[in-house]
């Protein structure tokens, strides 16, 4: 298996800028594999729309050019989102974090701190479960009630108390309406948070920005104001990203 994905790699690896195209005795010379090792390769990339093939000559297929534009518009998006970020936390005086969903949990990516000293914070590169914290469950909402099944699907999920499941069905619900979810610290001891979803054109949760204070602060006015920045934010940036009009599209 590591010698067939290496093998991939060398045929894929040898297309370029200048070399756009090639011919199978070109890839098996440029590989030094034997053309029937090449061109099976070939053939079964081909099958999964890696490269194409247009006469004799071979180049590199469709779905290379998606997978690249859904890795740079992940990188946009951060981009774009990180002076944002750092505004709310600024204007709050509050943690902000960045997070990203990963299966059925959260990956907090990038964060920056209180100005105030002392104050709760997300560590970098930390995971939580998607139903623990503000952000997962402001991705929850944005899921088909089928998908958000599939996300809790997990043995911690069903070892959680019926009250404790029960009331966050409650907030996901609460944030499809209001568009931003709430955790007020039921599960993380000191940290509770505000937090939106971020959508692509298809409507998707890609990722989250959220506000994390102490439980004490979040008051319900408190919430409503870091919410309806929140809201506020993730549809500049949707709109900035040129997502907004497919992302009204696909929620209608």
């Amino acid at each position: 298996m590591i010698q067939v994905v290496s093998r991939v790699g060398q045929i894929l690896g040898c297309f370029s800028a200048t070399r756009p195209t090639m011919t199978l005795t070109e890839c098996a010379a440029l590989t030094g594999l034997t053309k029937s090792s090449a061109y099976r390769i070939l053939v079964s990339l081909e099958e999964i729309g890696l490269v194409e093939r247009h006469e004799s000559r071979w180049r590199l297929g469709q779905r290379l050019g998606l997978l690249a534009s859904i890795r740079q518009g992940h990188l946009d998006l951060q981009r774009e989102a990180s002076p944002r970020l750092q505004e709310l936390g600024r204007h709050f005086r509050a943690a902000v974090a960045y997070a990203v969903p990963d299966g059925d949990q959260m990956v907090y990516i990038e964060r920056h701190e209180s100005p105030d000293p002392f104050a709760p914070s997300a560590r970098l590169g930390s995971r939580a479960p998607i139903w623990a914290g503000a952000a997962g469950r402001a991705v929850l909402s944005r899921l088909t009630p089928e998908e958000r099944q599939r996300r809790l699907d997990s043995d911690e999920w069903r070892k959680l108390p019926q009250d404790a499941r029960r009331a966050v069905a409650e907030e996901v619900e609460r944030a499809q309406a209001v568009g931003y979810a709430t955790d007020p610290g039921g599960f993380f001891e000191g940290v509770a948070g505000v937090a939106v979803a971020l959508r692509d054109p298809r409507g998707e949760p890609v990722a989250t920005l959220s506000v994390i204070v102490t439980p004490e602060r979040l008051t319900e006015s408190e919430r409503d104001a870091i919410g309806t920045d929140l809201v506020s934010t993730a549809r500049h940036l949707e709109l900035t990203m040129n997502w907004g009009a497919a992302v009204d599209e696909a929620a209608g």
